[in-house]
């Protein structure tokens, strides 16, 4: 039997087919009387030979097909230009009065532009479904639970605890925030909190697996036909990752490919959806999912440095996901379209140490917040705007800055140079264009009352702008790089959001990183509206709400637009207007980008009027 196949095939070929994996050789034993002689069996294996075609199949679509494509197309442009060997005079006249005929170059013209436009046109992202964790409500906490929690670690002095206590009174966060029942082992005031791996897990696998179910029960799409999956947390990067932890609960493609970021900071979902986007513009017809949340278990600091205790008294527990696709048959369900991402990076020595992961002098482990983030985030707010600027103002806005440039320019040089006159002139201040002409909801990342306060000066916003992102403050602390997410949702419910509204979301981060992305809302949720995600005291409910759902207009003429903070402390005024940057800053630098590339903000304002066009139904537009 060893030689049946040898001699049918011959030596060469049957180890030809070996190679390929048609036949397989098995060292076998032919009985008890030849037990001391092994043979070499060469057998058919069907099995095999499939899975070498499909595979054979997919080398030959993914590296020899657009050879073959090139080789079809020389071979039909020889064929034409054989062709024209055997014309005759007048059939080349023919074919000239033929390209004459003005439908057949209106053809040939629109043919022209539609391929060209297609060549460099990329897919659109849209946003199928956005959802935020809602943690249980044993998770829930009161600002004197974590107090109490806190003094049950037995490793804080007096001063440190009089100093989270003053903290968490101006902090912004309010009486229905929500911690992980790792530190919630301690609200009996005596037992110390679990912050080992296996309860930070367990946070990780409650937050995400509740957000991917409800994602994909909502969409009703299936994990199989998941083709991106990103997940981010700064702070928790276990072995396997977290996309491992989800891949392995819900069974995901072998092939999907998967992102884990950490160390991002803050910012790190307008990293992902940048990512995604990018992902799913260079493989259209695909679904991307984007989870983002922060585990609070491992992060709580338990020593004395003053700089680390601040994420004792701002962070907590939260998450969001997203379901972004670029199939165009996913565009008419979508609740949004992503229109743009702009990211800046600040890589100075004091922007890279202002926001600081290490261990103090007894080596516990904390993040040290330094008290320049305010001046450093106001930099890199600026930087992020000088590029969205352009992109979102309308051209009357873009005019006044320039002008305004001009002006100033022009009246520094004739006093430099003693022009007549010149001396009763005065340089005007930088003129700080009105954002709400462009954008029509403002989610400002949610990481204290400082960033909140400090981006609302800067950009002249009221409070009614800022309203969702004080009460996402308020309602569930500084989750991190959710936040954004908990404000568009809360925007859904009470912010009256309309189709064809632009939501902007701006976000910073460790690094020092300030990233935003623009949105405009398709589709409106009718059964969120005047809904509450979390229930409300009577006196939240009533100053929150109007009778038809929206933010009641009494709410932002409140004279203290923070809901638990009797008045803004005088250190946190006196950064405000020290730290951060003058008004017209932002302004400034993007009337002189504005200088140098003129004719492409022009053009690009252009091409959003025509986008606004094809977006905002006929009967909502605004002729003013």
């Amino acid at each position: 039997m060893e030689n049946i196949i040898q001699r049918l095939l011959g030596g060469k070929l049957a180890m030809d087919l070996q190679d390929f994996g048609v036949l397989t050789k098995r060292s076998v034993s032919m009985g008890s009387s030849l037990d001391h002689v092994d043979k070499d069996v060469y057998y058919w294996e069907p099995k095999s030979l499939r899975i070498r075609t499909i595979n054979w199949g997919y080398v030959f679509l993914a590296e020899y097909l657009p050879y073959t494509y090139g080789l079809a197309m020389a071979t039909v442009g020889s064929l034409m230009i054989s062709q024209l060997y055997v014309w005759s005079l007048e059939d080349f006249l023919r074919a000239w009065y033929l390209l004459r005929e003005p439908l057949v170059m209106q053809v040939i013209g629109a043919s022209a532009l539609i391929l060209a436009y297609l060549s460099g046109h990329k897919s659109s992202v849209y946003c199928l479904e956005n959802l935020v964790f809602k943690p249980p409500d044993h998770w829930k906490v009161t600002r004197h639970d974590i107090l109490k929690m806190l003094e049950a670690q037995n490793c804080f002095t007096e001063t440190s605890m009089d100093f989270q206590r003053r903290i968490l009174e101006n902090s912004g966060t309010g009486e229905s925030t929500h911690w992980p029942p790792g530190i919630l082992d301690s609200r009996d005031g005596q037992t110390e909190a679990t912050c080992d791996m296996a309860a930070a897990r367990e946070e990780a696998k409650e937050v995400l697996f509740s957000l991917v179910r409800d994602l994909l029960r909502r969409t009703q799409v299936k994990p199989k036909q998941i083709d991106f999956l990103i997940i981010n947390c700064s702070l928790f990067c276990p072995t396997p990752s977290l996309c491992a932890l989800v891949c392995n609960e819900f069974g995901f493609r072998q092939d999907v490919r998967s992102y884990n970021l950490g160390g991002m900071g803050c910012s790190a979902n307008v990293i992902s959806v940048d990512l995604a986007k990018q992902l799913l513009e260079n493989r259209p017809g695909s679904r991307a999912l984007v989870l983002s949340m922060e585990n609070i278990t491992q992060n709580l600091y338990k020593g004395n440095d003053k700089s680390m205790l601040l994420q004792n008294t701002l962070f907590r527990c939260g998450g969001c996901g997203l379901l972004l696709s670029s199939r165009l048959l996913d565009s008419m369900k979508a609740k949004y379209k992503l229109l743009y991402t702009f990211r800046a990076h600040l890589s100075d020595d004091n922007s890279y140490n202002c926001v600081y992961q290490k261990q103090d002098e007894r080596g516990n482990s904390g993040v040290a917040l330094s008290k320049d983030i305010v001046k450093v985030a106001g930099r890199a707010l600026r930087q992020n705007f000088v590029q969205l600027a352009p992109h979102v103002l309308p051209v009357r806005e873009q005019a006044k800055v320039l002008c305004n440039h001009f002006w100033g320019k022009t009246v520094s040089v004739a006093k430099q140079r003693g022009w007549p006159l010149a001396e009763g002139l005065t340089v005007p201040e930088g003129y700080t264009p009105n954002f709400g002409k462009g954008i029509d909801h403002f989610c400002i990342h949610a990481g204290g009352r400082a960033v909140i306060e400090g981006v609302q000066k800067n950009l002249k916003l009221t409070d009614r702008q800022i309203r969702p992102s004080v009460q996402t403050l308020h309602d569930w602390g500084n989750t991190s790089s959710s936040s954004i997410w908990y404000e568009t949702d809360w925007i859904e419910r009470f912010g009256d959001l309309q189709r064809g509204e632009r939501v902007l979301q701006i976000s910073f981060g460790s690094g020092f990183k300030c990233n935003s992305a623009v949105w405009v809302a398709l589709r409106v949720d009718r059964s969120k509206i005047g809904q509450p995600l979390e229930a409300f005291s009577p006196k939240e409910q009533e100053v929150c709400t109007s009778d038809s759902g929206v933010i009641n207009e009494a709410r932002s003429s409140l004279d203290n637009p923070w809901p638990c903070c009797s008045k803004a402390s005088p250190a946190t005024k006196r950064v405000h207007s020290d730290d951060l940057p003058a008004d017209g800053a932002i302004c400034s630098e993007f009337a002189a980008l504005g200088l140098r590339n003129l004719s492409g903000i022009l053009g690009e304002v252009a091409r959003q009027a025509a986008q606004t066009v094809r977006v905002v139904p006929w009967g909502s537009i605004d002729p003013h």
